[in-house]
Formats: structure tokens, C-alpha cells, sequence
């Protein structure tokens, strides 16, 4: 059976759409264009495991799109799609949910393979090409436009510009898809961001604020690595150290068991040096520590649960986060010693 035929036999069925843990906005996106594509033909869920992010949420509540946290009972579904993930490892808790899940899965992606990659039986639309796997989802929906309405049109269009980072990484294709579902939506293309954009609070510009006084920072060749120990807004926190000068950042924060980290890095550098922060860095990170990370070379986070994680035994102090981004800049500095063949490269921590 192939995609287009998997997806035509969803008539009458119980389907499962489901994100990776702690949805973006183009897994969101992803899983909501085909719900709306599909649900006057099937009974949809849309399963996002343990959080969504602000961005995804605000959408979500603006155009009224239903989901449910960490779904249970998956036996009661017929058909699961797995959207912008192709590993367990990127749904935290509800891995041996989907691990035991016995019927048909359709995996929709434009990541590589990840670590524990989601069984071989399922059928997969895999393209790391794509800039965001929401021009996977396009490429699906188009054969049958029918199913290419304005409100899918909207929701393809918002999953584009987030992963494409405002088309500063873009592709021909991305721009010829955006043409197309950008004129389908009926709307413009501020309408569409302002569907999925949270204007920063007082406390998300303490926290950034926080994290640039709090800010490592390194030097490795020419390069400049920081990272930063913030309680909240570690995407934001990140985001903000490159707009400040950094070259790569890493912010981190561990509160209530929970771990997490948002690495960021300057476009110029990842297409000058092919620096991958998924695949050189978060991939080593969960290796070594547990937990898994996944996401772009120049946008890419990591999650553990510290509470009873044996990689991580013996930091009762609160201090896991420390040494977690300490490595992730020691996995960064490797990356750029082994480009130069370890000529003149040092790592420096300025004071």
C-alpha cells in the first residue's frame, strides 16, 4: 500500500494524528491540515504527547483546532499518522504507547532517521530535503485537491513560515508551495503569522534578560559558543544569544524533574561549515544522558525526565542541567576542531 492509498481508506475509520512531544508549529500544522482535510470522512484525533509550545497553542485556540494531551487507550484507534517525527524517542512518555500500537501507521517527515526509528512496517514519506513536513503533507494532499481547502491552506502555509524561519532556509519548492497555499488561504501572509504569534510578557523578557547575564561564554577558533542556565523561555533565551553575537547557544533549564534545552545557530554558519545541532550535537546529548532531542542544523531541542533516569544518577544537586550544556558545548567545539583537523582550534571560556 502507498501513502495515497493509505489515506483513502481512512473513510469510516478512528485516526490517530500524532505530533512529537512539546509540538512545534509545523507538527501542529501537519496534523491539522489533514484533520481538516479528512474529517468529514473519518472520526480524528489529534494527539499532541506531553506539551505543546505557545506558538502552536495560540494557533491552536485562534482557528479553534481540537487536541488532546498524551492520548490513552491507542488500541481504540484504527489508524495512526505520525507527523515531523519518524522515532520514539521524540515522544517522551508515550514511546511504548506507540511501540505497542499493532495496526496500520503512516510516518509523514522531513527529518533523518532518528535513533529509534518507528518500525519498518509502517509506511513512510520521509524527505530531509523538505524544509518543513508540511510540504510533505502539500505534496499528499495536492494529488486529490479537493482536500486542498482555504483552512488547510492556512495551516500549511503557518507550518512553512515557522520552519523555514521566515524563508531564510527555504528551497524553489518551498516558495512554489507557498505561492500556492498562500492564494488558496484567502488571506495574507501577516493574517497567517498573527494566527501563531505570541507577543513576549513580562516574565518571558525577565528570562531572557536573566539568561544573558548568565551566559558562558566560549570561544572556539573564531567562533563564538554560548550557554545559558534559565528557568523558562529557552527557545527565546537561545534565539536571543545569537541575536546578541553568539554563533551557536544552548539554553537550558530543569525544574520539577524535568529538563530541558533549546539550541540555537546562525544560518550563515550551519550552510558555511554544514554544522548540524540535531545531528552533532542533541543526538550525542541523548546518548550519553538519556531523554532525546531532535529537531533542524540551526534549530534543535533536547528533553529528559532527570526524576529516576539512571544516565543522570548521582545529580541529586540540581546540577544535571550544567553538565548537559557543558557538553553540548564540548560536542559543538569537536565538530568544528575535527573541520579544521585540530589546527590552532582551543576551546576558552572567557571570564
Amino acid at each position: 500500500m502507498n501513502p495515497s492509498a493509505f489515506l483513502s481508506t481512512l473513510g469510516g475509520k478512528k485516526v490517530l494524528l500524532l505530533t512529537h512531544a512539546g509540538a512545534d508549529v509545523d507538527s501542529f500544522c501537519s496534523a491539522a491540515a489533514l484533520y481538516f482535510a479528512f474529517r468529514f470522512h473519518a472520526d480524528l484525533t489529534i494527539g499532541v504527547p506531553e506539551h505543546i509550545n505557545l506558538s502552536a497553542k495560540a494557533l491552536a485556540r485562534n482557528l479553534g483546532i481540537p487536541f488532546i494531551l498524551s492520548p490513552e487507550n491507542l488500541d481504540e484507534f484504527d489508524r495512526a499518522i505520525a507527523v515531523d517525527f519518524n522515532s520514539f524517542d521524540m515522544l517522551g512518555g508515550m514511546a511504548p504507547a506507540l511501540k505497542a500500537f499493532k495496526k496500520p501507521i503512516l510516518v509523514i517527515d522531513h527529518h533523518s532517521d532518528g535513533r529509534e526509528r518507528i518500525s519498518v512496517k509502517a509506511l513512510r514519506v520521509i524527505d530531509p530535503a523538505c524544509v518543513s513536513t508540511c510540504e510533505l503533507v502539500y505534496r499528499l494532499l495536492s494529488r486529490k485537491h479537493k482536500h486542498l481547502n482555504a483552512e488547510v491552506a492556512v495551516l500549511l502555509a503557518a507550518g512553512i513560515i515557522v520552519d523555514s524561519a521566515g524563508f531564510t532556509v527555504a528551497s524553489p519548492e518551498t516558495f512554489t508551495i507557498m505561492s500556492r497555499v498562500l492564494e488558496k488561504s484567502g488571506k495574507t501572509l501577516p493574517e497567517i503569522v498573527s494566527l501563531f504569534k505570541v507577543k513576549a510578557d513580562v516574565s518571558e523578557k525577565i528570562a531572557v534578560l536573566k539568561a544573558a547575564r548568565r551566559a558562558r561564554i566560549y570561544k572556539s577558533d573564531e567562533r563564538i559558543l554560548v550557554s545559558t542556565d534559565v528557568g523558562a523561555f529557552e527557545a527565546s533565551a537561545a534565539s536571543s544569544m545569537i541575536r546578541l553575537g553568539a554563533d551557536v547557544a544552548f539554553a537550558g533549564g530543569e525544574s520539577k524533574g524535568h529538563l530541558m534545552v533549546s539550541g540555537r545557530a546562525n544560518n550563515h554558519l550551519v550552510v558555511k561549515t554544514g554544522f548540524d545541532l540535531d545531528q552533532h550535537v542533541f543526538k550525542g546529548i541523548a546518548q550519553e544522558f538519556g531523554g532525546y532531542g531532535g529537531g533542524h542544523p540551526a534549530a534543535a531541542g533536547y528533553n529528559l525526565s532527570v526524576a529516576g533516569n539512571l544516565s543522570v544518577a548521582g545529580s541529586p544537586d540540581g546540577k544535571t542541567i550544567e553538565k548537559v550544556l557543558e557538553r553540548c558545548i564540548q560536542l559543538t567545539h569537536a565538530y568544528f576542531k575535527e573541520k579544521s583537523r585540530g589546527l590552532g582550534s582551543q576551546l576558552i571560556e572567557y571570564p
